[in-house]
């Protein structure tokens, strides 16, 4: 269901990471793409509209992501994989 088709009651994951998509007039699943701004979970569909539209873009471009140093949407795996690169390393087992 694209945004916009929906106006019902809210789904009890909305917003939820594998739930139904944050935005407001959404309720697509898998919410797969975790926002930084708003720390809720958004549907592939409404990740792309939100994410590249110019003004959102260029504001997480210029002021977030040179001080945060990611981008403004992230799937679990790859935060995983940044905080499993950003971990320091333990040498022999040793703390």
């Amino acid at each position: 269901m694209a945004f916009g088709d929906y106006s019902g009651p809210d789904k009890p994951n909305k917003g939820h990471e594998g739930g139904a998509c944050n935005r407001q007039r959404c309720q697509a699943e898998p919410a797969r793409w975790y926002n930084h701004g708003s720390y809720s979970w958004y549907c592939d569909d409404c990740r792309a509209q939100i994410g590249f539209d110019p003004v959102n873009l260029r504001d997480w471009q210029r002021e977030w992501q040179p001080r945060l140093g990611h981008a403004m949407f992230e799937t679990r795996e790859q935060m995983d994989a940044r905080a499993l690169a950003t971990e320091p390393h333990q040498h022999g087992g040793k703390a």
